[in-house]
């Protein structure tokens, strides 16, 4: 799901290993010229055939995207093959992440060169409720809020916008000068973002 932490995890996991993190839009590298798209693959991995580090693929179902759609189905197909083989060359000492929103958009013969597949799904209400203080946790809140009800309300929601509602309904309290931070604001920056929620 978007927004529910994929990039954070990833960088997560390079602060854990002490590596450098590099995260590249999958999108950016398939050109809409296809023929450079091979070029800028095998360009990728050569920079970091030597260079430790954690590789990010960001929306790598754009790949399973364009071959719907794309006309030119035999040229998609080679830049899947070349995909597949710079990705059993990769012997670098670092750690290779694809993050996709869209399940079972992936080639099979890509998705098996994976090691691990993670699954992160939407934060749970007990998860919400911890999302909603911690990013609340630097200003003034009232201790009359109601935090279950709010969690039920954002269940369903994905991480990065319950901390936007959070951080929504703070800015509006310091904007009215209305601290503490209330349910009602909360309630209001809910309902400000109720159609990008879920």
């Amino acid at each position: 799901h978007p927004g529910c932490g994929k990039s954070m995890s990833a960088e997560r996991i390079a602060w854990n290993l002490g590596l450098p993190f590099l995260k590249v839009r999958f999108e950016a590298i398939l050109s809409s010229y296809l023929g450079e798209s091979a070029g800028n693959l095998r360009g990728l991995f050569d920079s970091i055939a030597d260079y430790p580090c954690v590789l990010l693929l960001d929306e790598f179902d754009y790949i399973g995207k364009k071959r719907e759609s794309n006309n030119d189905v035999g040229e998609m197909h080679r830049i899947v093959n070349i995909l597949l083989h710079l990705m059993e060359e990769y012997a670098s000492p670092g750690i290779l992440i694809a993050t996709t929103n869209v399940e079972n958009s992936l080639d099979n013969a890509l998705f098996r060169r994976f090691d691990d597949v993670i699954e992160i799904p939407r934060p749970s209400e007990k998860e919400i409720h911890q999302l909603l203080k911690s990013t609340l946790s630097s200003i003034k809140i009232s201790n009359k809020i109601d935090w279950k009800i709010i969690a039920n309300k954002l269940n369903g929601y994905s991480a990065a916008i319950v901390v936007k509602i959070a951080q929504d309904a703070s800015k509006e309290a310091v904007l009215k000068q209305d601290l503490p931070v209330n349910e009602s604001h909360i309630l209001k920056a809910i309902k400000e973002n109720k159609d990008t929620g879920k």
